[in-house]
C-alpha cells in the first residue's frame, strides 16, 4: 500500500530562480572573442548543444554577468514560429568564458530543482501551452522575462523529481537509442 505523497506545490518560476536577457552583439563583436550560446543551441533539444558555439567579443564584465552554470535553464525569447519561442535547454555543465544570445533568456535555480526535472518539465505541455498564450506578436513572437517569472510549476518533493527526470531521461535515451538503429 502507497502511503500520501508529499504534496506538490504550485509556484511561480520567479520565485524559483532569477531570469536575465541575454547579450545583444553588433556584427564587428560576431566572429571573434569568447563563445556564445545562440538560438541555434537550443532549438528542438533540451539539453544545450555546446559542440559548435560561436564566438563574440565580451568583456570581462560581460563574461561575469552573462556567464553559464550547470544547470541553468535557456529559453527561446523570439522566434519567428510561435512553436518556437519558449523553447528551453538546460546547461550541461559550467561553461566558462560564454555568453548567451540577447534572443535568449537565462534562468537560474535557486531554489534546488532537480538537474532532469529542470530538463523535461519545461516541454511539458502544460508549460508550452502558459508561456504560448502568452507570446507577444510583432514581426517575430515574442516573451518576457515577466512572463516567464509568472510561469505556474507543479513542483514535486526532491525525490520525486529525481524519479520523474531520471524516468524521462532513460526513455529519452532508449529513443535516441532507436532513432540511431533505423
Amino acid at each position: 500500500m502507497v502511503k500520501n505523497a508529499d504534496a506538490w506545490e504550485l509556484r511561480k518560476l520567479g520565485e524559483l530562480g532569477t531570469l536575465k536577457n541575454g547579450m545583444n552583439f553588433s556584427k564587428d563583436a560576431m566572429g571573434i572573442g569568447f563563445p556564445f550560446i545562440n538560438l541555434q543551441n537550443i532549438f528542438g533539444k533540451n539539453i544545450v548543444d555546446v559542440s559548435q558555439l560561436g564566438l563574440a567579443k565580451a568583456s570581462s564584465i560581460q563574461l561575469k554577468n552573462y556567464n553559464l552554470q550547470k544547470g541553468d535553464v535557456l529559453f527561446v525569447r523570439s522566434s519567428v514560429k510561435l512553436e518556437g519561442v519558449g523553447e528551453a535547454a538546460i546547461v550541461p555543465k559550467n561553461l566558462e568564458n560564454t555568453t548567451y544570445s540577447g534572443f535568449i533568456i537565462r534562468y537560474r535555480d535557486s531554489f534546488g530543482l532537480d538537474y532532469n526535472f529542470k530538463r523535461f518539465i519545461f516541454g511539458t505541455s502544460n508549460i508550452r501551452n502558459q508561456i504560448m498564450s502568452q507570446a507577444t506578436d510583432s514581426a517575430n513572437k515574442n516573451i518576457s522575462q515577466q512572463v516567464l517569472t509568472e510561469l505556474d510549476i507543479l513542483v514535486p518533493p526532491l525525490l520525486e523529481q529525481n524519479a520523474i527526470g531520471t524516468f524521462f531521461s532513460i526513455l529519452d535515451q532508449q529513443i535516441t537509442l532507436h532513432q540511431r538503429k533505423s
